[in-house]
């Protein structure tokens, strides 16, 4: 009895293929560039920070206090607060490579 080999596909060709499915679900308008070595040195704070916008940097760095207080006096919207996290993960998903990345597209 023949058995056929099926090449076994090579590691960098199998994290390739998972990183692009994963990338594909983030929005084209919150894709960036990989960061210079320079850049890379701050990724946390003031490099995500040109990414957003001044409202998703005030929601997310605000602690949950702030948030249940402007989103029920109506000063943020809770699909604006969800974007802004949403939003501000993907922008790191794309600078540490997470495996998995979970944005609703409805909330997007």
């Amino acid at each position: 009895m023949a058995t056929s080999k099926v090449p076994r596909q090579h590691w960098q060709e199998r994290a390739t293929a998972k990183r692009d499915s994963v990338n594909v679900l983030i929005p084209q308008e919150w894709r960036i560039k990989a960061p210079s070595r320079e850049e890379q040195k701050d990724v946390a704070g003031t490099y995500l920070h040109q990414h957003l916008s001044s409202q998703e940097v005030e929601i997310t760095e605000s602690d949950a206090v702030d948030i249940a207080e402007k989103t029920t006096t109506g000063q943020w919207k809770a699909v604006d607060v969800a974007k802004a996290f949403c939003h501000r993960a993907a922008l790191v998903h794309q600078l540490v490579c997470l495996i998995l990345i979970c944005i609703q597209k409805p909330v997007c």
